[in-house]
């Protein structure tokens, strides 16, 4: 009975997906009203939710087998590498759309560096609040939550340096007319983004591995380890399960698994969503910001799990991660795609974006202590972009 719930998220997931693939179920929908349109939308949303929870308890299992940041690394390589699949196959076979790279990277950026990353600081302002309540009731500095900074402000110099590259010089380039470099430049852009990121990798996996790991937080009171309630105990707890816990190999399997049919069921609502969009009379670039919401759901809500958790820095290591490859590895992809296929690319993001997308970065920048209010300041912005593509 248990390996049978183990796999049934997975089961119920690939059931929708041969509903979708091999039925008209879609089409069907689409010509329906507009309320059965929504309830077929919130039926597979629900779906995609269940299976990302699934997916993100796996990548918990392979993260505490090989340990940080490594683990963290599985989850990030194997959606950035659907999500380059899925975008290169929609330039191959899609109708050109000039803007598709562009729209889809600062979505991705917006939702991870904003909306998912202020829900953990607030998570983890929460949880370090309920603490200080069962203590003496206040707060001292040096028991603020903290993550690893020499690690943070490495991905935030990595992250802001290739976005900007990316999304915003293309605008000011004096070679064409678009927001693009020419062949040469984006030739050189391609190679810079590549190799930093393969030096960056390098890097997190071996002498600098030290740098993205967990730092034990002061809010672990000696107490509490003494008497087994605290998150110390729970570390101790989980070592001893170890032992007893899934193979990696079934571990891994099973999360690769999950994020290929979480990630084909999002694209396959990407029709419906935007019928839907449609007949609300919504601006059809929120049905892009709605599909990057569902194919970055597992790396979401793994982030959440670690913040609940107290592990603040695996949960940036997956959120940050996840962009600093999206950023770094899109772009050459697109890039080539489009010089070969000799279709146009648009980079560089409009003035309105652009705008939202540098104050996205100077709320980036790495804090010694978390307090709660970064979260919220994150929070308002990723509202606020959320609000403009409704309106």
């Amino acid at each position: 009975m248990t390996s049978l719930l183990r796999f049934a998220p997975l089961l119920l997931g690939l059931a929708s997906l041969a509903l979708l693939e091999f039925t008209s179920i879609i089409s069907w929908l689409e010509i329906q009203s507009t309320a059965i349109v929504i309830t077929g939308l919130a039926i597979l949303s629900t779906v995609v939710v269940v299976l990302s929870k699934n997916v993100a308890d796996y990548a918990d299992e392979v993260s505490e087998v090989i340990g940080q940041p490594i683990g963290t690394l599985v989850l990030t390589g194997s959606v950035i590498t659907i999500e380059l699949a899925l975008v290169a196959s929609t330039m191959l076979k899609g109708e050109a759309n000039p803007t598709l790279a562009r729209d889809s990277m600062f979505s991705v950026l917006m939702i991870a560096l904003t909306g998912v990353t202020g829900i953990c600081n607030i998570i983890v302002a929460i949880r370090q609040g309920r603490m200080a309540l069962e203590d003496d009731g206040l707060i001292d500095a040096d028991e603020l939550a903290t993550t690893n900074l020499v690690g943070s402000n490495t991905y935030f110099l990595m992250i802001s340096t290739m976005s900007v590259l990316a999304l915003i010089i293309p605008n000011f380039s004096p070679t064409t007319s678009e927001a693009n470099f020419s062949t040469p430049v984006n030739v050189v852009l391609s190679i810079v983004a590549v190799g930093v990121y393969a030096i960056f990798l390098t890097a997190q996996m071996s002498s600098y591995s030290t740098l993205f790991s967990e730092v034990m937080p002061d809010l672990i009171r000696p107490q509490e380890a003494a008497s087994g309630d605290g998150p110390l105990q729970e570390i101790v707890q989980s070592e001893e399960t170890t032992e007893t816990a899934p193979s990696l190999q079934a571990s891994a399997l099973m999360l690769m698994a999950g994020l290929l049919v979480v990630v084909l069921i999002s694209e396959s609502m990407g029709h419906l969503i935007e019928t839907g969009i449609t007949d609300l009379g919504l601006p059809s670039s929120l049905a892009g910001a709605l599909v990057a919401l569902l194919i970055l759901a597992p790396e979401a809500l793994n982030s959440i799990q670690a913040s609940i958790s107290g592990e603040m820095q695996r949960s940036i290591n997956t959120l940050y991660g996840s962009v600093l490859a999206t950023v770094s590895l899109t772009v050459p992809a697109v890039l080539a795609i489009g010089e070969i296929t000799h279709t146009r690319v648009i980079l560089g993001l409009d003035p309105f974006s652009s705008v939202l997308l540098v104050l996205t970065l100077f709320l980036l920048r790495p804090m010694p202590r978390l307090t709660g209010i970064e979260g919220l300041m994150r929070l308002v912005v990723f509202g606020f972009w959320l609000l403009l593509q409704v309106f």
